[in-house]
């Protein structure tokens, strides 16, 4: 009785989860032979809820809250990019806003340049007797400029996951969520 007591108690609290690259060993495609430079304008969110990255529903009653780090969530999922394409060979450069395209790739001697928005970057966690329920979902829409033929496309690259565990703790939503970005990220990369 004493432990519903103390356990009804409790109040929300907010996670700082940080946002990374983490390729499967497995997974990981062959480097880049050759190095491609890569011009990549800060990612733009373009989500309604701006301030966090997720919530846990506590058995209790209490929503706890997850935010990202580097924060904001635009600059997490651009340095995440950053880092994904220096561990893949690439030599990405961080680029201003503001300029088109092709003054960029002039000016930084890129043959790609990246930009973006974020259009969703959360998990969902929500506890049940016995087992905690995780959904995460990420989607962020890429235009890909290619300075050899000037060329602009824009792709939207997506990936989900909903594990299921016994034991939660804010690290295991913490890789649930990097997974499924690190998803996203090389199915971008494989349209580059």
């Amino acid at each position: 009785m004493l432990m519903l007591m103390l356990a009804g108690c409790a109040s929300s609290v907010t996670y700082v989860i940080d946002v990374a690259y983490a390729p499967q060993i497995k997974d990981q495609a062959p480097g880049q032979t050759e190095t491609v430079r890569i011009a990549v304008i800060p990612f733009e969110d373009a989500r309604e809820n701006k301030k966090g990255i997720g919530t846990r529903l506590r058995l209790t009653g209490q929503t706890d809250e997850f935010e990202a780090r580097p924060y904001p969530a635009s600059t997490a999922v651009t340095d995440t990019l950053l880092s994904a394409l220096r561990i893949r060979g690439y030599n990405p450069v961080i680029a201003p806003r503001g300029k088109d395209n092709a003054a960029i790739a002039e000016g930084s001697s890129s043959q790609v340049v990246l930009s973006g928005r974020i259009e969703d970057l959360w998990a969902e966690a929500v506890s049940k007797p016995g087992h905690t329920d995780i959904k995460t979902n990420v989607t962020l829409k890429v235009s890909i400029y290619r300075a050899d033929d000037r060329s602009t496309r824009t792709i939207t690259v997506q990936s989900q996951s909903d594990p299921q565990v016994v034991l939660f703790s804010p690290g295991i939503l913490q890789n649930a969520i990097n997974e499924t970005l690190t998803d996203v990220i090389n199915k971008l990369l494989l349209n580059l």
